[in-house]
């Protein structure tokens, strides 16, 4: 009974040895898309109906059976349509206001539990652009304000796999950590109605050791051919 299980434990061992070791060198594809949609229609306000997307891209290398690197690419759109009541007049305003883009660097280490799941977790360096346009309320006079943000920031994140076959993983996240950002803002103001004007520039930095748990998003990989 004591060698069968010793060969059992020694067959799960070089299983899983087998499957970790064609991770070696090995490149993969991954990306993901989300989209998300949001309506307020309170009595007194404003009413709005908003939507956003993102598309993230990644490629990366195994460069040991536990570890990989890879770079991301990241792009989001935003807009909506805004009904307001402003000076006795219902104004509507619709379209895309916001968007932005982004590219990073990844390092990832992995737990593989058995041929099939496997956690990682690793750091993660991103730069990333964002243009956002609001219409504001300031007691008496109505601003178009459009910022311009160029953001760099360190990160954490941590997830999960789900091995589907030989070429396809499906991922999934768990959490994530942004201890430190900074960011530098050039705002311009333009009041409607008005040949006023201003502009005004900020950098902004964040230290926050907090984690985001759980956050969760799905997503695909696949491997290239060898």
């Amino acid at each position: 009974m004591k060698k069968l299980t010793l060969l059992i434990l020694l067959l799960q061992i070089c299983t899983a040895t087998a499957v970790m070791a064609q991770l070696e060198g090995r490149r993969f594809l991954s990306g993901g898309i989300g989209l998300d949609f949001a309506n307020t229609n309170p009595d007194l306000t404003e009413s709005t109906n908003n939507y956003n997307g993102n598309v993230n891209i990644g490629i990366g290398k195994f460069k040991t059976q536990t570890k990989a690197v890879g770079w991301n690419l990241s792009g989001y759109l935003g807009g909506g349509k805004t009904l307001r009541y402003v000076n006795g007049q219902d104004e509507s305003q619709s379209g895309i206001n916001q968007y932005g883009i982004g590219a990073g660097r990844f390092w990832q280490f992995y737990k593989h539990f058995n041929e099939k799941i496997g956690i990682y977790a690793g750091p993660n360096v991103n730069l990333s652009y964002n243009y956002k346009k609001e219409r504001l309320m300031e007691q008496e006079n109505i601003n178009d304000r459009k910022s311009h943000a160029t953001t760099l920031s360190l990160g954490v994140g941590a997830g999960v796999y789900y091995r589907l076959s030989e070429r396809w993983w499906l991922d999934a996240s768990l959490g994530f950590a942004t201890p430190f950002s900074l960011a530098y803002t050039k705002i311009n103001n333009d009041y409607v109605g008005s040949t006023v004007t201003s502009k005004a520039s900020q950098i902004n930095y964040n230290l926050s050791p907090s984690f985001t748990f759980p956050s969760v998003g799905l997503g695909l990989r696949y491997f290239l051919a060898n």
